[in-house]
């Protein structure tokens, strides 16, 4: 499969990494205004660095459209009618991009960092056959079929941003740790091992259909030590505070859809 990336960002190195993985005889071409990261990441994945767009062949396969969703406006591609393309732009519908390209083949991807290594949770939805690229992102991780636009672009905060949150969670761990037991050069290793495990006991439930909350009250023991711990966060109001993170980011999507 041949395959052209605009924009080659955090997620656009992600699904490059993770095709490249999947399949070691993708062919790859990259292009952004600034060349550097095009020129690094053809480097990487041995791809095709392309210096000027209109340099971009144009009967590859599929397009990747991964650059800022703000950046649409400003860009330009001469895409041939049956061209296909795959747009991982947030909050930026199909019918938009189909009247601004003229292309009907579009499907929308809303991929996360972890991708690149083989374990993302992707949302897809492709109101045609995608045939061989569904079997190529499948190598990324998980892939979660959503049944339309507005599915994804309501499960985008919790997917997409959850990596983010996940990481600064972590951060917070070694932080706290570090203040109350010193600086342990194992700090970053002891909360990775922790946050890594916990995930597979995760995986390890939603097989066997048992809750996150019966996990957590598998490790909580009365007036224990873990007890004490939850208390804090919810007389804090953790529950708030992730509730309004998911709604302003949910709210962010949406703008981005009107073009605010």
């Amino acid at each position: 499969m041949r395959i052209g990336f605009f924009g080659c960002g955090n997620m656009g190195a992600a699904l490059a990494h993770g095709f490249k993985k999947f399949d070691p005889t993708v062919e790859q071409y990259f292009f952004t205004p600034t060349k550097a990261k095009a020129q690094e990441l053809a480097g990487a994945v041995n791809g095709h660095f392309v210096e000027f767009v209109s340099d971009m062949p144009k009967d590859l396969d599929w397009y990747v459209l991964a650059f800022k969703p703000q950046s649409l406006l400003d860009f330009a591609f001469d895409f041939n009618n049956n061209s296909k393309i795959l747009s991982v732009l947030a909050g930026t519908g199909i019918e938009k991009l189909s009247k601004k390209f003229n292309v009907e083949n579009i499907s929308r991807l809303m991929p996360n960092t972890p991708s690149g290594i083989g374990a993302g949770a992707n949302l897809y939805y492709s109101p045609f056959d995608s045939g061989s690229m569904t079997e190529m992102l499948k190598g990324l991780g998980k892939l979660f079929i959503m049944k339309s636009e507005v599915e994804l672009d309501g499960i985008t905060a919790f997917s997409g941003s959850g990596p983010a949150l996940i990481f600064e969670f972590a951060r917070l761990f070694e932080k706290h740790l570090i203040a109350i037991a010193g600086n342990n050069p194992e700090a970053r290793e002891i909360i990775a091992q922790t946050f890594l495990g916990s995930a597979k006991l995760m995986e390890n439930a939603v097989s066997e259909g048992i809750s996150f909350e019966t996990l957590r009250e598998q490790v909580t023991s009365k007036k224990g030590v873990t007890f004490e711990a939850l208390q804090i966060l919810e007389k804090n109001g953790l529950d708030n505070i992730l509730g309004g993170a998911f709604v302003a980011a949910h709210k962010r999507t949406l703008e981005l859809k009107k073009g605010i």
